[in-house]
């Protein structure tokens, strides 16, 4: 679904701890617009700030989107948060626990 979007929003009400949907969104080179809390508002301002607006500003969203759609800014491609370096992490982690 994401990769056929013109634009994804992501409007949670409550701040999230990890803005999935933000990097799955980018990782497909496809813009996303989302509320400036938690964790989708940390990502946005990291990776893609053209996307963020205030929290339950209805009317700067209405804005914003039209903008995104009428002309998003380019999305760079991501070099953080990648599976494969989130993996590695985790093995990390599992090999200094079990002393390997």
């Amino acid at each position: 679904v994401y990769a056929i979007s013109d634009l994804i929003l992501q409007l949670s009400t409550q701040p999230e701890a990890f803005g999935r949907t933000v990097l799955e969104a980018l990782a497909l080179c496809r813009p996303i617009l989302g509320y400036a809390h938690g964790g989708v508002g940390e990502l946005l301002a990291e990776l893609y700030p053209a996307g963020r607006v205030p929290a339950l500003d209805e009317a700067r969203l209405v804005e914003r989107a039209a903008e995104l759609l009428r002309l998003a800014p380019p999305i760079a491609p991501l070099t953080r948060y990648r599976l494969a370096d989130m993996q590695q992490a985790t093995l990390a982690v599992y090999a200094e626990v079990v002393g390997g």
